[in-house]
């Protein structure tokens, strides 16, 4: 009897190790790992747009900008990926695209850090210093400890000297 219960535990952990095994390489990397949630839950947005993020990291935009479109098809008011896809497009050159995409983001969740940030260097990078510069004071009140708003306060001393040349 004893002996048969310890078989039993054994069989068990065997095929609970076996699946570990063949479940290691779908964590191989953030790509991989989002690419089977998204395989998985194919009418979810959150997998499509988590993929996007991970390929735009690795240097894959025309990939991204795919998920990112996607999860944006599935749920059109989905802030993080409305932001995702505007910094893609900015990437392309496609600032007033970008800027569209981050003004709707931050419709929706004016509180966005990111997005208010993306639009902020946006408008400069549009020629559009006096928009940034409202952008980045909002950065600056959303979060003043933060990376972004240390930006923010260098960006806006850049524009200061820059206004009196526009």
């Amino acid at each position: 009897m004893e002996h048969a219960r310890t078989y039993t535990a054994l069989a068990i952990l065997a095929v609970l190790c076996g699946a570990g095994i063949v479940r290691t390489g779908v964590f191989e990397s953030e790509i991989t790992m989002f690419a089977d949630a998204a395989a998985k839950s194919p009418d979810k947005a959150r997998p499509h747009n988590n993929l996007g993020d991970a390929l735009r990291k690795a240097g894959r935009v025309e990939e991204a900008a795919a998920h990112f479109e996607r999860a944006l098809a599935i749920k059109p008011d989905y802030p993080d990926a409305l932001n995702n896809l505007a910094t893609v497009y900015n990437h392309y050159g496609r600032r007033q695209d970008a800027i569209a995409l981050l003004s709707s983001c931050l419709a929706l969740e004016p509180g966005h850090l990111q997005a208010r940030y993306n639009l902020a260097m946006t408008y400069y990078e549009s020629g559009m210093p006096a928009e940034a510069a409202v952008q980045y004071r909002m950065v600056m009140q959303l979060a003043p400890l933060s990376h972004e708003a240390a930006f923010a306060r260098s960006m806006l001393s850049v524009i200061a000297r820059e206004a009196p040349s526009r």
